[in-house]
């Protein structure tokens, strides 16, 4: 068997393409195969560079070529071969690439390779203090930054414009992969999915302003709700996780951010991968609200995380009016057709996430301040889970108790970081942490 499937890698280089295009057919259709799966790692994984090579060749040849390397990219043991610097980078080109019909299923691709810390670590940048800094006076006082020297020192009037000229200049900073995957993800937040496509041509016959209908989506090919797993990935690791709390590059805005909108399940908007994979990561990010640089962030109003956490754990009815007056602006008036996080996991991760912000002393102030318990109260007389159930005990135990005088800092769940594929499948319940990785199905 291994003679054969040898002499088949050695079609994949051949001048020919149809002969390449029955190669890269015929190892789609082994690839599925755990047997088989290990031939491709022969000859330090030669077959899998050769299939790597060819994502740049006839369309449907790289089709076939990404598909394989999905489904081998779910076993652990061939990941080594992905952890190349000069694939990673390609990779994110091809899925920030406009009109690239091939997007989504490079994002799959990218989703099992991320369970590789080693991999996962080269889409995230290195955390530095002052570039936050900056970054922060950038989102709300850039004067202030561009009116001083790196010194501190306030820049005299006649030298102003050559000192703001270098300000800026220095302000350039190299956008992450994170940064951009970050960007491609968000675009279809401006956009209405079940907008018909005829509906720009007909306000632009009535006049309207262009400037306040939705910008066109990125790339129409792609939805981008497998990145979702990417970023449940990156937080799984601590210098991923600070990155997601740390502040974008693109527009100084905390990338968790980013994120947050997209837990919602009202209106069926966005798809259960997308949304797991926000949640998960946005867990994640709280199993470090102690860190001194970035654990603040989570508290912060700029971010405002609490209320959209709390959002899909709320029913119709749930509140009465003096309740109601109590409650963050984002939970009052909701509508008599409101319906709780339908998917169990998903509500258990949101409960769980609450549970992490709790394990601090300014979190359960913080979480005391927008009325949580008011909200969970509500979702433990509902609730029929028990493992949710008990996640609520725990947190209102927290949230009722007197305060001691040392924090109580380790009375968070004692739980692993959420996986992204978590995302995938709904049933799933691996005990490693890792769940079931995404395959491509021939």
């Amino acid at each position: 068997m291994e003679t054969q499937v040898a002499e088949l890698f050695g079609f994949l280089t051949s001048d020919r393409e149809d002969m390449r295009k029955l190669a890269v057919e015929n190892c789609k259709a082994i690839s599925t195969s755990p047997d088989l799966q290990p031939f491709f790692g022969l000859n330090n994984g030669a077959p899998i560079k050769q299939l790597i090579a060819l994502m740049d060749d006839h369309a449907l040849i790289a089709h076939d070529a990404i598909s394989t390397l999905v489904n081998l990219s779910a076993n652990a043991s061939l990941l080594p071969h992905f952890a190349s610097p000069t694939f990673v980078a390609s990779l994110v080109l091809a899925i920030i690439l406009p009109q690239n019909v091939l997007a989504d299923l490079c994002c799959m691709l990218l989703n099992n390779m991320t369970k590789k810390d080693d991999i996962s670590k080269l889409l995230v940048p290195e955390y530095n203090q002052k570039e936050e800094e900056d970054k922060f006076k950038l989102r709300f006082n850039p004067s202030a930054l561009l009116s001083t020297n790196s010194a501190g020192v306030s820049v005299p009037n006649g030298d102003a414009n050559e000192k703001n000229t270098a300000a800026k200049k220095k302000q350039r900073r190299k956008t992450p992969y994170l940064d951009n995957l970050l960007e491609v993800f968000v675009r279809p937040n401006s956009l209405d999915p079940k907008k018909p496509k005829n509906e720009d041509d007909d306000d632009k016959t009535k006049g309207n302003n262009s400037a306040k209908r939705p910008t066109a989506a990125h790339n129409p090919n792609a939805s981008y709700d497998f990145l979702a797993g990417v970023f449940a990935n990156i937080s799984m690791t601590p210098i991923g996780a600070i990155a997601l709390r740390s502040r974008s590059n693109v527009d100084n805005v905390i990338r968790l951010s980013k994120l947050v909108p997209f837990v919602s399940h009202e209106a069926g908007k966005w798809s259960t991968i997308r949304r797991g994979g926000c949640i998960s990561a946005i867990k994640n990010c709280c199993f470090d609200v102690q860190v001194q640089e970035t654990g603040g962030l989570l508290l912060s109003a700029e971010l405002n995380l609490v209320p959209y956490v709390l959002l899909p754990l709320c029913g119709p009815n749930d509140f009465d009016d003096e309740d109601i007056d109590n409650l963050p602006e984002e939970l009052q008036l909701l509508e008599s057709t409101k319906t709780r996080e339908p998917v169990i996991e998903f509500r258990l991760m949101l409960v769980e996430t609450l549970l992490l912000l709790a394990s601090t002393r300014p979190g359960r102030a913080h979480l005391r301040e927008m009325k949580v318990y008011y909200v969970v109260r509500a979702l433990h007389s509902s609730e029929k889970n028990e493992d949710i159930i008990d996640r609520i005990e725990r947190l209102v135990t927290m949230l009722m108790g007197e305060e001691e005088n040392k924090d109580a800092v380790n009375t968070a769940p004692k739980k692993k970081r959420a996986a992204a594929v978590e995302v995938v499948e709904e049933d799933s319940d691996d005990e490693d942490g890792n769940g079931p990785a995404i395959e491509e199905i021939v």
